[in-house]
């Protein structure tokens, strides 16, 4: 037992990987091969990342690493502007989205019309999606942005550090992808990483333009995950053609490099912990 206290003590980030993939897989993997697994098991995978980063901050750096991660979730005075990228951006990145792919032909007026008129029923699905969200991604950004992203961002540049973040990431839903009743069902594995490590450099940029805030994180996370679900069941070319909606993906990515990067992404000084 000595002996696992000091390597965790030595290689805090490696450990946390090894343990969130332990705890995230050993939860998620049995749910393929036993389908009457219950799904509440499957379920606390996503809190797996938060669980780990608790147990290597309990052994490396005690209660006090615990406290500071905890306190994270209470950063919510930053500036004003974050709050509309936070909530509306999602959406808005959607929006262009379907706006290309209705340029190019690629679906018809019909096909987009709820998302330019949003019912009462919509939007009372929008609502409760993200209220349901938001209680579950506070699990992975705990993990991802609270305590890996910042001890990346130590050893590496930020975007070096997004992007092998946004790698780990997109591997870690691995079992979601044959789970018959998941939305990653029918989805490409190539793509859905390729879309973790664009969507972890806007992450990234909002972690540290955001004074580090995980409230911040969640809030991000829980309004994009709900967006592109909904957007996905009007249309569905957003994964069927994946090339395109890569393409506008990078394009955000490279505008928040060129215009924001110099500004917010470079900082590496939201180490709570």
């Amino acid at each position: 037992m000595r002996k696992i206290s000091d390597a965790v003590i030595r290689y805090p980030l490696f450990s946390f990987f090894v343990l969130t993939f332990f705890l995230s897989w050993l939860a998620g993997f049995p749910a393929v091969i036993f389908h009457d697994w219950p799904g509440i098991i499957a379920f606390m995978m996503s809190f797996a990342p938060a669980l780990a980063a608790v147990i290597i901050l309990s052994i490396s750096e005690k209660k006090s690493g615990v406290l500071a991660l905890i306190e994270s979730l209470r950063i919510w005075r930053v500036r004003w502007y974050w709050y509309v990228i936070i909530l509306a951006g999602p959406a808005f990145t959607m929006l262009v989205t379907v706006l290309v792919f209705w340029g190019m032909g690629k679906l018809s007026v019909d096909e987009s019309f709820p998302l330019f008129h949003l019912s009462g029923s919509h939007i009372l699905v929008l609502v409760v999606v993200f209220l349901y969200q938001l209680v579950v991604v506070w699990g992975e950004e705990l993990g991802w942005r609270g305590f890996a992203l910042p001890r990346l961002q130590q050893r590496f540049h930020p975007i070096i550090a997004a992007v092998l973040l946004g790698l780990i990431w997109g591997i870690w839903h691995l079992p979601y992808f044959f789970m018959t009743d998941s939305v990653h069902a029918n989805m490409s594995l190539t793509f859905f990483i390729l879309s973790t490590v664009g969507y972890s450099i806007i992450y990234a940029w909002i972690y540290n333009g955001s004074k580090g805030s995980l409230l911040m994180m969640s809030l991000f996370h829980a309004a994009n995950n709900t967006t592109v679900s909904f957007t996905m069941m009007f249309v569905p070319q957003i994964v069927d053609e994946p090339k395109i909606t890569l393409m506008i993906l990078m394009m955000f990515n490279g505008l928040i490099i060129l215009f924001a990067g110099p500004k917010l992404l470079y900082k590496k000084d939201h180490l709570h912990c």
